[in-house]
């Protein structure tokens, strides 16, 4: 039972994500209005996730502390960053391509984890990790000319980031509370966007202001359905469903935009899919009690 639990809340948090990228998408490209800066689309999303949980604080009233200031200072900003970039390459790049690409997130933070913690990775976890970035290589379309698509790049810098966020994350989930976590990294992450925002921003038409609402409040409830979905079951166990995100973006963005990815998205997804799947299940089997 926890098990379809866990399915159905990693299912609508996929889902919350895709319908995030989708708006970022349309908001970005002039569709609700004159168009938003993917800066202050980014800034957007941090401000208003932060008024909800403020709002949510009023109700449940948490205890709130934190015992790593910095820690959460520093994941901030590589989550303000890594969405910054996210939400640019959104606008330029087959938006199919870029949540693939991010799906390389999970596979950086293994390198990072082996840098900074000395883990210990099997040859088949290696060679499914490589593979996955193979995968990634193939999505900013290299030519024979070593030319590429530079905005795929800029996307695939945006996953080592958000690499580097998600050992911060890992770091934190160890020490503190999820809502702590969530609270304390919107606070600090909006507080980061305040200092660049005066460059990039302008008025939003009242459409706009109503789309960045919602972009917000996606990406708050596929993080709190993403949490409440690890809670019930192994992560790695939810990796497949996980990859249902790229499923939902394809299908919003052949219903909104009328598009649809070309044979190299569909090979560069696969390769990466693969391999974080490969990544995940051995990790499993790595967990699992000896006896």
């Amino acid at each position: 039972m926890n098990n379809l639990i866990a399915i159905s809340f990693m299912l609508a948090a996929s889902l919350f994500f895709a319908l995030a990228t989708v708006f970022v998408k349309g908001i970005g490209r002039s569709y609700f209005g004159e168009g938003v800066h993917p800066f202050q689309i980014a800034y957007a999303r941090f401000f208003f996730s932060f008024i909800f949980l403020i709002i949510v604080c009023c109700f449940i009233r948490p205890k709130i502390e934190s015992l790593n200031k910095r820690l959460h200072l520093l994941r901030s900003f590589f989550g303000c960053l890594g969405v910054s970039i996210l939400f640019t390459a959104i606008l330029y790049i087959p938006i199919s391509d870029a949540t693939a690409i991010t799906f390389l997130n999970p596979i950086f933070a293994m390198f990072f984890a082996v840098i900074l913690f000395k883990e210990n990775i099997d040859f088949v976890r290696w060679g499914a990790a490589i593979g996955s970035f193979i995968g990634g290589i193939i999505l900013i379309r290299p030519t024979l000319n070593f030319n590429f698509d530079p905005v795929a790049l800029l996307c695939l810098i945006g996953a080592i980031i958000m690499g580097l966020e998600i050992i911060c994350i890992k770091i934190l989930s160890s020490r503190e509370k999820v809502f702590n976590i969530l609270l304390f990294n919107n606070f600090y992450a909006m507080c980061i966007g305040s200092l660049i925002i005066p460059f990039f921003f302008h008025l939003v038409s009242f459409q706009e202001f109503i789309v960045l609402i919602i972009i917000a409040l996606c990406m708050l409830l596929g993080q709190f359905c993403f949490i409440k979905s690890v809670k019930q079951a192994e992560t790695s166990f939810l990796m497949p469903f996980f990859f249902t995100t790229l499923i939902f973006v394809i299908i919003l963005d052949l219903i909104f935009f009328n598009s649809l990815p070309d044979k190299i998205s569909y090979l560069g997804a696969t390769i990466i899919i693969t391999g974080s799947l490969v990544v995940a299940f051995k990790e499993l089997q790595n967990n699992e009690p000896k006896n």
